[in-house]
């Protein structure tokens, strides 16, 4: 059966894209997972919604050969159970994100996306937004950094 994992960050617009479209790219190359997981994003608050990815986070993918079209959207009661595994970026989106969750009927695992990299445990994703493009990257590096992590566990569902 399919594995639905949502990626969350403030806005949906900088880090739960961008780790979302890293994310779908790791699985899509591993034959166990390709077909069996589903990916994707949502911000906690509502300010971007329906907006495109922030032009930094949009140039990097575009740079890697990868998609960058997106709209922004919250996370909701009735999206939150269609989950089995929401990835925040970071301690306040685990906060509201369980919140969420647990007003609803299903309950999907909550866990930060840096728990997944060894050398990170318990980090928080640094918001890059009004920050340079280095940010951005650097940003890129650290979810990069859990992507195994995070499909090991994905296997083992």
């Amino acid at each position: 059966s399919m594995i639905s994992v949502l990626v969350l960050c403030h806005g949906n617009i900088c880090r739960s894209p961008l780790a979302g479209v890293l994310l779908e790219a790791a699985i899509a190359t591993d034959p166990a997972l390709s077909q069996r997981v589903r990916v994707s994003s949502a911000g906690t608050s509502n300010e971007h919604e329906g907006e495109g990815m922030h032009e930094h986070s949009a140039a990097l993918l575009a740079r890697r050969g990868l998609r960058a079209e997106h709209r922004a959207r919250q996370l909701t009661i009735p999206l939150a159970d269609q989950q089995d595994l929401i990835l925040v970026a970071d301690r306040w989106n685990l906060r509201d994100a369980r919140s969420i969750v647990a007003s609803g009927i299903r309950r999907a695992e909550v866990r930060l996306i840096r728990d997944f990299d060894p050398a990170a445990q318990g980090s928080d994703l640094d918001d890059p937004w009004g920050y340079p493009e280095s940010a951005y990257e650097r940003a890129a590096e650290e979810i990069s950094a859990a992507l195994p992590g995070i499909l090991e566990s994905l296997r083992a569902r």
